[in-house]
């Protein structure tokens, strides 16, 4: 019998799952960028954030390294920006309950352009799948452009379970494959990908 590929959609779908359909009607960046008349649209960051974390609940934030603003369910957050992606969504996830990140080292995944993983990852693979059978206590989905590049990402993502915060990162198709990071979360981490400075390895 003919063994069926793993594929990064399915290994995405399940980390998304409890917020897919929130995240679905929700606003994106992209919409966020085309509502703020006299954004750049470089040189900055605007982002929306959608939880899954008791009562569902969003965030849409900017900074445009002049001014940032904050939006959501009833907050209302304006003033001058310290031009630091870290400080920005710190504040966007004030609500989000706070949670340390799990623990170990973390893993990543390879995939070709079909999104295809390679079969010798399986036993990581396994661990992942481990992970996300785990008691889920909070799901945050993030849509984030960065520097006038819309969608660096295609899924950013906290998974809270009862070991702590993990973060899921899948870059977009680049050189013929892809990649999957699952590594302990932080918002300080969450930072470092949407500045670009993202681990060679977990």
């Amino acid at each position: 019998m003919t063994k069926t590929p793993r594929t990064v959609h399915a290994v995405t779908t399940k980390i998304l799952k409890p917020v897919r359909a929130a995240a679905a009607g929700s606003s994106t960046a992209v919409d966020l960028i085309e509502s703020l008349p006299g954004f750049v649209g470089s040189g900055g960051v605007c982002g929306v954030a959608v939880a899954m974390s008791g009562e569902p609940w969003t965030s849409a934030f900017y900074d445009d390294r002049t001014t940032f603003g904050i939006a959501g369910d009833g907050l209302r957050l304006f003033g001058s920006s310290s031009g630091s992606a870290v400080e920005v969504l710190h504040a966007a996830l004030a609500r989000l309950d706070p949670h340390p990140p799990a623990s170990g080292e973390g893993l990543y995944l390879e995939a070709d352009e079909r999104g295809v993983l390679e079969p010798e990852q399986e036993c990581l693979l396994l661990d992942l799948m481990d992970d996300l059978r785990r008691p889920r206590l909070a799901t945050v989905q993030f849509d984030i452009a960065r520097d006038g590049e819309r969608r660096l990402w295609e899924v950013l993502a906290f998974v809270d379970d009862d070991r702590g915060r993990h973060l899921a990162a899948l870059s977009r198709p680049r050189g013929g494959h892809r990649r999957l990071w699952w590594l302990p979360g932080s918002v300080d981490r969450l930072a470092e990908f949407v500045d670009g400075r993202v681990p060679d390895h977990g």
